[in-house]
């Protein structure tokens, strides 16, 4: 047969029927069983999904709800079924939800997404996407809707701080802005509405303390905000600025004031005392803690920028007066060179700007006289390290035309917490007049000083000049009266001398001729025995050296009245050459009854030229110096005089003790006049104050060494040939 054989399609009809029949029987159990278990599947996923599921009607009502819905609103499904849906969303959510549910209605759409609120059994709010589907029938109409909500309270909320946030960064960033083009009571206005929109409040009041124990002062309100509520003594706020703490009321029952229903209040605090407060009120929500914490920074932030107005207002008028005046202000940094950080605009009096001096053109320490930079550098260390919170100074500027002036300079101290400088803050006063009146007046006294030194010097010289003239008028009355004894004693010295050369000769012819007599001479044995008795030859051998001492002693006599002739120099004030040598010997006679119990004196001469010279006046210095060694040796000790050439032109006289020596607090005053440290009546402090002018007179120099208890050294360096016409100079 084939394939086209009609028998052979008969032949293969009937099992192909046969399996469609079977088909018929089994598939409609197959579907069935399918369509159970996806329902199944379906319910499984619908009542444990993790968001809310349901199904609408169209006329607004759920007919099935997951568990997940009725946990997320917080209702039971009963309830939930059983009511219309826009009843539990939110008043300000409605109407925008009933459009866009109509217009799926109207064939406009087949869904819509939303995001809206619903609120809770207990008044809380829950944010939801919303996601609605429309199934319909074949003829086009609305069956159902499917509805699948998912709840997005915490992104909402976290986008919702987040804009309030930024809102609120904003706010504060924009604030210093806006109080550059407003006055300050318009800038506090725009404060407290900011203040206001960010916290969703009806009402603002900024008050004012302007003391602890003073009533609180209505400064300024928003536009929306009653002036009544502010000035109402009872509000809540008073209450604020005795506790200096941030007050948050959310449900106010107050009869006294029925406008006020919700509260935030924060004071803003300086030097632990109320200053401001900032509150807003009667928003539409509870407030929260970020509510508060919005409105203490703006008020902080409002304080800030106020009292930052109100310090440059200040600022601004100081520094007009400033700059009105000859004070220059200044701030250096503690650092090196000082750089000026700021300076007042009036340092143009001195040729600056100020913003050169910032810049270091020229920096401050350039512009300081150089002869005084230094003082001043080391003063400013050491009132630092002192801890010094303020110092004065005296110091010279140099302008930019090159003048020099004289400031005072009173600078602060800025440090930080631990007590390191920071800045330097000076007020400079020009005192140049000043200064150059002092200077001429100290030059006066100077001059003056100068002057009395001179008369003190002259007058001390005078005394001693008054007192060398006494004793060169009592020498010379002295040798006057002793040279006619003295020469009459020793031209009879010298006649008894012959007399008893004869007298002897003659007694000796008188024993020759009694000798020669022999027996005859009966008196003899007896002359001889008178001889022997009165010891006449050692008489005869000693009456001639006894002439002798006394010829030798008139000798000395008559040599200490010329030494004392030689050391007083009557008449002789003329510079003129001298040997040192004989006015050190000289003087040593005249002073040697103060020194031979105690001293050994010991001459260490060297050969010295003459010296051009007030011979006399040296020798009143020779004379005090070797008294003075002498009064400084206490028991036994030595004085040792030395001399040498020091150069072509200059010798040295040294007058060394070994006595007690100088001590080191009275060394440097011994030259003063009237400083001595002999007992009352003892001595007048004039001996060395008027040899080192002496010294001084004759261009020399008078320095001393001492050691206590090993003894001093006084050294007399002088010129040979000095200026005599500086010396009468120094002399007037």
């Amino acid at each position: 047969m084939t394939p086209n054989d009609p028998g052979n399609l008969s032949t293969l009809a009937w099992p192909l029927v046969a399996l469609l029949g079977l088909l018929a029987l089994v598939l409609p159990r197959l579907l069935l069983n399918r369509l159970q278990r996806e329902k199944q599947q379906f319910r499984a996923f619908f009542d444990h999904a993790t968001v809310g599921m349901a199904r609408s009607t169209i006329d607004r009502h759920w007919v099935e709800v997951n568990p997940a819905l009725c946990r997320m609103l917080g209702y039971s499904e009963d309830f939930l079924t059983h009511c219309d849906w826009i009843t539990l969303t939110h008043p300000d959510d409605r109407e925008l939800n009933i459009q866009l549910f109509n217009s799926v209605l109207a064939g406009e759409r087949d869904g819509f997404n939303l995001e809206k609120r619903f609120l809770r059994p207990d008044g809380s709010i829950v944010f939801v996407s919303l996601a609605a589907r429309a199934i319909r029938l074949d003829n086009g109409q609305v069956d159902y809707f499917t509805v699948v909500i998912e709840d997005i309270t915490q992104r909402q909320l976290a986008e919702r701080q987040f804009a309030n946030q930024v809102s609120r960064s904003l706010a504060l960033i924009e604030l210093p802005q806006q109080a550059e083009g407003l006055d300050e009571r318009e800038f506090m206005q725009q404060a407290l509405e900011r203040a206001e929109s960010l916290t969703g409040s009806q009402f603002a009041l900024l008050h004012i303390v302007a003391a602890e124990d003073q009533p609180i002062e209505l400064q300024i309100c928003s536009r929306k905000t009653p002036e009544t509520l502010g000035n109402d003594r009872s509000a809540p706020w008073h209450e604020v600025a005795h506790s200096a703490s941030a007050l948050r009321l959310n449900n106010i029952s107050n009869e006294a004031m029925p406008l006020l229903h919700r509260l935030i209040s924060v004071p803003v605090c300086e030097d632990r005392q109320v200053r401001m407060i900032f509150s807003v009120g009667n928003s539409r929500e509870d407030y929260d803690n970020y509510d508060v914490e919005t409105v203490q920074l703006l008020a902080n932030e409002t304080w800030r920028i106020v009292r930052r107005q109100r310090a440059d207002r200040a600022l601004r008028l100081a520094m007009q007066v400033v700059n009105a005046s000859p004070v220059v202000c200044f701030r250096w940094a503690a650092s090196n060179g000082w750089p000026v950080v700021f300076v007042s605009e009036n340092v143009s009096q001195w040729g600056y700007t100020p913003e050169q001096l910032q810049s270091g053109q020229p920096d401050f320490a350039s512009i300081v006289h150089p002869d005084d930079l230094v003082r001043v550098g080391d003063e400013v260390m050491r009132h630092t390290a002192a801890g010094a919170t303020g110092y004065e100074q005296e110091y010279r500027l140099i302008t930019a035309d090159n003048r020099v002036i004289w400031v005072v300079d009173r600078t602060k101290v800025t440090r930080d917490a631990h007590g390191l400088p920071v800045f330097y803050d000076g007020v400079l006063t020009d005192i140049t007049e000043r200064k150059e009146q002092q200077l001429l007046i100290a030059d006066n006294l100077a001059r003056q000083q100068q002057l009395n030194k001179r008369l003190e010097d002259a007058n001390n010289q005078l005394l001693q000049s008054e007192k060398m003239a006494s004793i060169g008028q009592l020498a010379a009355g002295i040798a006057h009266e002793l040279n006619n004894p003295i020469g009459f004693v020793h031209s009879n010295l010298g006649t008894l001398t012959g007399y008893l050369n004869d007298l002897m000769t003659i007694l000796d012819a008188y024993a020759d001729a009694a000798a020669h007599q022999g027996e005859n001479c009966p008196n003899l044995r007896s002359i001889e025995q008178l001889r022997e008795e009165r010891d006449f030859d050692f008489v005869r051998d000693d009456i001639f050296k006894l002439l002798a001492e006394s010829k030798d002693g008139l000798g000395r006599v008559r040599k200490i009245v010329q030494d004392l002739k030689t050391f007083a120099r009557v008449g002789e004030q003329e510079w003129q050459e001298a040997d040192l040598h004989q006015g050190l010997d000289s003087t040593l006679n005249i002073v040697w009854n103060e020194l031979k119990y105690k001293c050994q004196v010991v001459k260490e001469y060297s050969e010295l030229p003459p010296v051009f010279c007030l011979i006399s006046q040296l020798n009143q210095v020779f004379m005090n110096l070797l008294v003075n060694a002498g009064h400084a040796i206490e028991q036994k000790g030595t004085i040792t005089i030395r001399t040498r050439r020091l150069d072509d032109d200059k010798v040295c006289i040294e007058i060394a003790d070994t006595g007690k020596g100088i001590p080191p607090e009275n060394l440097r005053r011994i030259f003063e006049p009237f400083f001595t440290t002999k007992p009352v009546g003892q001595g007048t402090g004039l001996g060395l104050s008027v040899s080192y002018n002496i010294v001084q007179r004759h261009q020399g120099q008078l320095s001393v060494d001492s050691e206590p208890g090993r003894g001093t050294t006084f050294r007399i360096t002088l010129p040979i040939h000095p200026d005599t016409s500086a010396a009468q100079e120094r002399k007037q």
